[in-house]
C-alpha cells in the first residue's frame, strides 16, 4: 500500500494539474485514510527532492519538513496541518509557499491552527483579538505575537475582530496581499486554490497592499476589495455584510456563481470530492441561499432542479456527476 501512495504523490508532483485536480489531491493528502503511509511517502519525497525545483521551493520544503519532524509525535490535528502544507508545497508554485517558509526567524516557534473540513474554529489571540476560521483554513503566527508584532499568515477564510493597539498594527498576510488594521473587524477570503482574494471591512478601516506594489487601498465599512488572480484585476464595491458573514452562522450563500465554483466550495466545506467532465457545465451563473440546517444532499437536489443539466451518484465521500440531456 505504501508503494501505491508513493506512486500517487510522484504522479502529482510531475504532472501539470488543473485547478480541479489540485483540489482533489489536496483533499486526498489531508484525509486521515492511510495517514502513516502518506507521512512516510512525503518524508521520502522530501529526501529525494527534484534538483530542478527553485531555491525558494526547496527552502519552503525544508521549512515544512523541519516543522513536520518537530510535531510528528503531536496530536492528529497538528499532523494534518503539515500534510496540508505539504500538499500546497507539492502542487502549487514557489510563489505561494512563502507562507510556510518565511513566517518567523529560524529559531522562533510558529503557532499553527488548521480548521478541518466542515468545521469552524474560534481562536483567541494573546493581544485579545478574536478570529473565527472557516473550513480548511490554515493560520500561522509567531510566538512573539502581541509583543513585538501582530502578524498573521492566512490560507483560507477568517473573520478578524481586532483589539486596538496603535503601536502594533494588526497585519494579515496572504499569497499576494497584506491587510493592515489598528482596531476593527474584517473578513479575509484567500484560499490558495481559489482564483479570488477578497477582503470585506465590517467596521473601522483597513489598508490593503499587494506584494511588490507600492500602492495601497483603504477600505471603509461595507467595502469589498476583490482581486482576480487570473486576470490580475481588482474592484472595490459596497456589499451586504449579512451575506459576507453568513458562513459564520453556518449559512451557505452563492451569488452569481457557476456550478463548478459552487461544487468547489462544497468540496472544501464538507470534505467530499465531485468527479465530472469539464465540459458538463457552462458559464451560467446562479444565486442560492441555504440555511444552516440544509444538508449537502438537500443543496445538491435544489441545484440540480434549478440547473436541470446534471445528475449524480454518491459513493462514499465521492460524488460522480453526469450530464443530463435537456
Amino acid at each position: 500500500m505504501n508503494e501505491y501512495v508513493k506512486k500517487i504523490i510522484d504522479l502529482y508532483t510531475k504532472a501539470c494539474l488543473g485547478d480541479s485536480a489540485k483540489i482533489k489531491f489536496q483533499n486526498w493528502l489531508t484525509e486521515d485514510t492511510l495517514a502513516d503511509e502518506k507521512e512516510e511517502a512525503l518524508f521520502e519525497w522530501w529526501n529525494q527532492s527534484n534538483p530542478t525545483v527553485t531555491k525558494d521551493t526547496l527552502e519552503a520544503l525544508a521549512s515544512v519538513k523541519s516543522k513536520a519532524q518537530q510535531i510528528r509525535e503531536g496530536s492528529k490535528k497538528r499532523l494534518i496541518i503539515w500534510r496540508y502544507a505539504a500538499a500546497i508545497v507539492l502542487i502549487l508554485c514557489s510563489t505561494t509557499v512563502y507562507l510556510f517558509s518565511r513566517t518567523a526567524e529560524p529559531d522562533a516557534e510558529v503557532i499553527e491552527y488548521f480548521t478541518q473540513a466542515g468545521e469552524m474554529d474560534t481562536i483567541h489571540l494573546p493581544d485579545g483579538s478574536i478570529i473565527q476560521t472557516n473550513s480548511r483554513t490554515i493560520l500561522l503566527y509567531n510566538e512573539s505575537f502581541g509583543k513585538d508584532n501582530r502578524t498573521i499568515y492566512l490560507s483560507g477564510e477568517a473573520n478578524f475582530k481586532v483589539q486596538k493597539n496603535e503601536e502594533l498594527p494588526f497585519i494579515v498576510k496572504s499569497k499576494e496581499f497584506s491587510v493592515t488594521a489598528l482596531g476593527t473587524e474584517f473578513d479575509v477570503y484567500s484560499y490558495l486554490e481559489d482564483p479570488y482574494f477578497r477582503t470585506v471591512l465590517i467596521s473601522g478601516s483597513v489598508k490593503i497592499q499587494q506584494k511588490g506594489n507600492v500602492d495601497d487601498y483603504t477600505l471603509y465599512p461595507k467595502d469589498q476589495f476583490l482581486y482576480n488572480r487570473q486576470n490580475e484585476e481588482y474592484s472595490i464595491s459596497k456589499v451586504d455584510i449579512q451575506e459576507v458573514t453568513a458562513w459564520q452562522r453556518g449559512e451557505f450563500i452563492f451569488r452569481s456563481a457557476t456550478i463548478p465554483d459552487i461544487l468547489c466550495a462544497m468540496e472544501r466545506k464538507y470534505g467530499v470530492s465531485f468527479q465530472y467532465k469539464s465540459n458538463i457545465f457552462n458559464e451560467d451563473k446562479y444565486t442560492f441561499r441555504f440555511k444552516r440546517e440544509s444538508s449537502l444532499d438537500d443543496m445538491l437536489e435544489i441545484i440540480k432542479s434549478v440547473s436541470a443539466n446534471f445528475d449524480y451518484k454518491q459513493t462514499g465521500e465521492s460524488y460522480h456527476i453526469t450530464a443530463v440531456s435537456r
